[in-house]
């Protein structure tokens, strides 16, 4: 067992300046003006898990729809055209700093693996984990249907602990640091001593002011 210091990022807010996933559902209707006509059952479920009556998964199915008309080039296209282009330039820096200074860079997020694991084509990230999406009728491509549980709050700690265990590290707690603008990532705070939250005020936590 290697232990080694892991500096933790999550994505929307914190890596990248917006929500991917309202991000997503732009570009699918740039890609299709058809799915317009999707903005209403969004909107929809939307409000029916806000007032506790839809899980957080079925809600999630209403964004990525679209995923299913999509290749796997064309995820790429939605990294390389909006989401690498939304990068705070002071968590590219903060990366790369963490990277020199011998981390394991790990980005977790609830936002889909399907495109979030383009993000590990940066030479500073050294694994990207993301909820899962369930693979299409023939195996290829991507439903919008979640395959286990959204990656939010302890299921983050969960994973994390399976990627590490997968790859035979352990986590080097006091050298360690986590970076997030969410509460809900409290529990992956707990797995690092150096605390870091995104243009937010938290009790035992480094603010950081990030900007465009």
């Amino acid at each position: 067992m290697s232990i080694i210091k892991l500096a933790i990022f999550d994505l929307d807010k914190t890596v990248i300046d917006s929500d991917s996933m309202f991000q997503f559902v732009r570009y699918a209707i740039r890609r299709s003006p058809a799915q317009l006509l999707r903005l209403p059952a969004i909107a929809a479920h939307t409000l029916l898990f806000k007032l506790g009556l839809l899980s957080v998964e079925s809600a999630k199915r209403s964004y990525f729809h679209a995923i299913a008309t999509m290749t796997e080039r064309d995820l790429e296209r939605f990294y390389e055209q909006v989401l690498s282009r939304s990068i705070y330039p002071q968590a590219a820096e903060e990366m790369r700093k963490r990277k020199q200074e011998g981390c394991h860079v790990l980005l977790v997020t609830a936002s889909p693996h399907a495109y979030a694991k383009f993000f590990g084509s940066l030479p500073e990230v050294d694994g990207v984990i993301g909820t899962l999406l369930a693979p299409g009728a023939d195996g290829c491509g991507y439903t919008s249907t979640i395959e286990g549980r959204n990656c939010k709050g302890q299921e983050k700690v969960r994973r994390i602990r399976r990627y590490l265990e997968e790859r035979g590290l352990e986590i080097d707690f006091v050298r360690s640091c986590a970076y997030s603008d969410s509460l809900s990532d409290l529990p992956v705070m707990e797995l690092a001593a150096r605390k870091y939250f995104i243009n937010r005020r938290v009790p035992g936590a480094e603010e950081l002011r990030w900007r465009r």
